[in-house]
């Protein structure tokens, strides 16, 4: 169940930032399963996702 909701929401950003659903969907399909057959694949989908976040926070900072 966290697999499928790990992999929509992952979809959800990358599909609203391209503007493709479909990329989005399947770049969510191929992070989720990264993360889960692996500790340094959940590290690295894991610590993409937080750097991203901090990243989009520091530049709604910036125009504030």
């Amino acid at each position: 169940m966290l697999k499928t909701i790990a992999g929509a929401v992952i979809g959800e950003v990358i599909g609203r930032k391209s503007g493709n659903g479909l990329l989005g969907a399947g770049l969510g399909i191929v992070a989720t399963r990264l993360a889960t057959r692996s500790i340094p694949g959940l590290l690295l989908v894991g610590g993409a996702f937080a750097a991203k976040s901090m990243y989009d926070k520091s530049k709604e900072r910036q125009r504030s």
